[in-house]
């Protein structure tokens, strides 16, 4: 693996963990899409409000879902859906589970 490959790994981690963070410290462990997305282009870690790709991967995992049952990833941003940390997504946060996808 290049450095570079490496370096977009390391990213993704990163803004996956910065996601589950956002989520541990929203209301009941939810939040907005936007809100996040808007937190992180902010923060200087995402440059498109696109985190679908992210969503995808932590929704597969079982780390979070969607309040409402007809928002997939890849739409979440579009409706502003409401992402809630599942049980698993509690225990990753918590360090009780690692997943080496995910940089808590």
């Amino acid at each position: 693996m290049t450095d570079l490959e490496q370096a977009e790994v390391q990213h993704n981690k990163a803004i996956r963990g910065y996601i589950i963070r956002c989520l541990v410290k929203g209301y009941n462990n939810t939040a907005l899409t936007r809100q996040i997305s808007n937190s992180m282009m902010a923060a200087g870690l995402i440059l498109s409000p696109d985190i679908g790709k992210h969503l995808d991967y932590l929704e597969d995992a079982g780390y979070i879902e969607y309040t409402d049952e007809k928002v997939t990833a890849y739409t979440a941003y579009a409706k502003d859906a409401v992402i809630k940390l599942t049980k698993e997504g509690v225990d990753l946060a918590e360090g009780t589970i690692e997943d080496p996808g995910v940089d808590i």
